[in-house]
């Protein structure tokens, strides 16, 4: 379990490292991108992790998964929104939203088996809703981060989303409507860039929203 303060010795500092995907949690058709939704770690996960997750602060924060394991390792955590948000690690409850997992509380990032997988959005999701798996996993997708957000929304104050790329937001804002939940409780960040483009920006939208 990955703390606050760790988290800000690995954003200060030029280590980086790189988990392997085991082999049963790496996507590489359309049958696995379904097939990985119900694998047994990944369900133990959001069931009795993700869907039993202990508030720790009045603020969450969402962010996109990346492709490099473990998150804070990446370009886009270390360098981009871990960077951004650290003025506020102590106060925030920090969530990465993914496909398969769903909903990662960001202190289990360095747990098996949210370092342990490969499931790339780009070739197995988007551009092709139409294939059955496809949709039946986006169904998924969005019943379970539904659940999540039915169960936690009131549990939060302020709720902000830095989901950048139009595929993770849209996934959330249809989850949000799942479970009837106005989309206008939630803070939707800007960015005009990568995230680690867009540091002060990111830094100044959502210092700006907790002082409003």
């Amino acid at each position: 379990m990955i703390t606050a303060e760790q988290i800000r010795q690995i954003v200060k500092s030029n280590f980086r490292m790189r988990e392997q995907p085991v082999k049963k949690l790496t996507v590489k058709s359309l049958e696995d991108a379904l097939r990985i939704w119900n694998d047994p770690d990944v369900l133990d996960f959001y069931e009795n992790k993700a869907m039993k997750w202990q508030p720790k602060n009045n603020i969450a924060v969402f962010i996109p998964c990346s492709a490099w394991k473990p998150y804070f390792y990446s370009q886009s955590h270390k360098d981009g929104y871990l960077k951004a948000l650290l003025p506020f690690i102590e106060r925030i409850d920090l969530f990465v939203v993914s496909e398969p997992m769903t909903i990662v509380p960001y202190c289990y990032s360095d747990e098996y088996p949210v370092k342990s997988y490969d499931y790339d959005p780009n070739k197995y999701f988007k551009g092709k809703l139409s294939q059955p798996p496809v949709k039946q996993a986006l169904n998924i997708f969005i019943e379970r981060l539904g659940r999540w957000i039915s169960k936690y929304d009131g549990q939060y104050a302020r709720k902000i989303l830095i989901l950048p790329k139009s595929w993770h937001l849209n996934v959330f804002l249809k989850a949000l409507k799942q479970a009837k939940i106005p989309a206008s409780r939630y803070k939707i960040v800007s960015m005009n860039g990568r995230a680690f483009q867009c540091v002060d920006g990111i830094y100044q939208q959502v210092e700006n929203y907790m002082k409003a």
